[in-house]
C-alpha cells in the first residue's frame, strides 16, 4: 500500500496520544463494553435510514401534527400508492409511526420514538 500506513496493534506501537486515549476510557475491554449491542446499533441504523429521506421526514412531520390516512398523505405528498406504501413501511419498521385500522381506512400516527427522533429539529 504505497502512501498509506496500516494500523496494526499486534506489532507496531500505537501513537502515544492514541494509547493514552484508549487508556483514558479504561482500555479496549471497557471501550467495547461501552458501545451499544449489535442489536441496538442495527436499530439505530434502521432509524437513521428511515430519517434519511425527505419524503419520510415530511410524512413524520405530518403525522406528528395529526393522524392521517394514506389517501391524505398521498395527495399531500403527490406520490403514488406504491411509493407511499414503501415509505410508510420503512417508518413503521423503524418504530417511528404506527397504524391502526378504522372502518375502511388505515390511520397513521407518530410514536414516542418518532417524536424523540424529531425532537431537537428546528420546526419550519
Amino acid at each position: 500500500m504505497k502512501g498509506k500506513r496500516k494500523c496494526r496493534c499486534d506489532g507496531d506501537r500505537l501513537p502515544m496520544y492514541v494509547a493514552e486515549a484508549i487508556e483514558g476510557v479504561g482500555g479496549l475491554g471497557n471501550l467495547q463494553r461501552s458501545i451499544p449491542s449489535g442489536e441496538e446499533i442495527a436499530y439505530q441504523a434502521k432509524v437513521c435510514k428511515a430519517l434519511s429521506n425527505t419524503t419520510r421526514l415530511t410524512i413524520l412531520w405530518s403525522v406528528a401534527s395529526c393522524e392521517m390516512c394514506p389517501c391524505v398523505l398521498k395527495e399531500f405528498l403527490k406520490v403514488g400508492d406504491s411509493t407511499l406504501s414503501y415509505h410508510l413501511d420503512l417508518l413503521e419498521e423503524a418504530g417511528l409511526v404506527t397504524s391502526r385500522p378504522e372502518k375502511n381506512w388505515r390511520i397513521y400516527g407518530i410514536t414516542d420514538k418518532g417524536r424523540k427522533a424529531l425532537k431537537g429539529w428546528m420546526e419550519p
